[in-house]
């Protein structure tokens, strides 16, 4: 192995020529490797845009009108008054508003209907004939 830098002889920085093969030159990139360009004075990159407020609860809303439609009624009016707020147009929102409120009425209906039928049928077997006493026993 040769002595690159001789005893006696004061220190000196290597002139180019003298680089060793296989390592940059000082100031310059090695090669295959680019520098990430420098941003322009005077220009910032743009902010992240957070997701509009009430956006994720109108998603919810929309999904539990189809499942328990009354809940649906309660998570979507509440994402309608954050997006209300900040005046992002949720529509996810107003869908999930309406349609709960339609099956919430279609339920109440059915409901309605079956206890209606229920208690009409029963009424209407007991009451039909003049022919029984007061407890259900013929005469």
């Amino acid at each position: 192995m040769s002595d690159q830098y001789p005893a006696g002889e004061p220190y000196q920085q290597p002139s180019p020529q003298q680089t060793p093969q296989g390592y940059p030159q000082p100031g310059y990139p090695p090669q295959g490797y680019s520098q990430a360009p420098y941003p322009v004075p005077g220009y910032t990159y743009p902010a992240y845009a957070p997701e509009p407020p009430g956006k994720t609860m109108g998603i919810v809303g929309f999904v539990l009108a189809f499942v328990i439609a009354p809940a649906g009624i309660v998570v979507s009016a509440m994402a309608l008054s954050e997006s209300k707020k900040v005046g992002y147009p949720n529509v996810l929102g107003k869908w999930g508003l309406w349609l709960s409120i339609a099956f919430t009425a279609i339920s109440v209906l059915y409901v309605l209907f079956v206890v209606l039928a229920v208690f009409g049928g029963l009424f209407a077997a007991f009451s039909t004939s003049s022919s029984f006493d007061g407890y259900g026993m013929s005469v």
